[in-house]
């Protein structure tokens, strides 16, 4: 079983070095590797992008952020690792895209609030950081998460840091203050990449009716299979 390497560690300076060894490693190619599936999923779901700004939370190299600005988004994206967020510089004048991207620590550095019309964090788990992705979107703007639950250990024998896993119904919780358009929380992916996420889409109330952005409809019938009812992949 395969998982994506920009799994959810913490941020700060053994971070930073961590990710840098592995970025140096296995090398930082945006423009070639796929966005995340749920991100694809429900791209529909996004604000027109013309004129808007949109952020890449704990980015890696970028390939979501490459997504978005291929949409024709402004993008942001921030990561620990300097050597990510170089490749992702260099691949984005390669290829014109709008993406200014940012070495961040995110466990000591405040995201802006009110700013960004869609944030997208894939991989990615600072529990401290939910109140901040809520504040950071503007009125009406849309948060797509996913990220992997206790389940990838317990049920897949997946060799992940448990601090670093979601807890049944935690990512709910966290996002409760934002309108809850999508969600689904179990084992899901192809044979050969099966993996246990809950994953996420919410959009931030409207400040006022008359700053209101068009609300969007929430999509029914979105849940995979329950934990429970999946076999054991190891």
């Amino acid at each position: 079983m395969t998982v994506d390497m920009h799994v959810f560690s913490g941020d700060g300076p053994d971070a930073r070095e961590r990710w840098n060894r592995r970025w140096s490693e296995r090398g930082v190619c945006p423009l070639q590797r796929a966005p995340a599936q749920w991100l694809v999923e429900n791209a529909r779901m996004l604000p027109g992008a013309a004129g808007r700004r949109a952020l890449d939370v704990a980015c890696g190299d970028g390939r979501n952020a490459v997504y978005l600005a291929r949409l024709g988004f402004a993008v942001d994206a921030c990561d620990v690792s300097d050597v990510a967020i170089d490749g992702l510089r260099a691949a984005a004048r390669e290829a014109g895209l709008a993406i200014n991207a940012t070495r961040m620590d995110l466990e000591r550095e405040p995201l802006p609030t009110d700013r960004y019309d869609v944030v997208v964090q894939i991989n990615y788990l600072q529990r401290a950081l939910s109140g901040s992705l809520v504040a950071t979107l503007a009125f009406g703007g849309i948060l797509v998460a996913e990220t992997f639950t206790r389940a990838h250990v317990e049920r897949l024998g997946g060799r992940l840091d448990e601090r670093f896993l979601l807890r049944p119904g935690e990512l709910l919780t966290a996002c409760s203050p934002l309108r809850l358009l999508r969600y689904r929380e179990g084992i899901t992916g192809s044979p050969d990449r099966r993996k246990a996420v809950a994953s996420l889409v919410s959009q931030r109330p409207a400040r006022s009716p008359a700053t209101a952005r068009t609300a969007v409809p929430p999509i029914a019938g979105t849940a995979v299979p329950p934990i429970a009812a999946a076999a054991p992949h190891r």
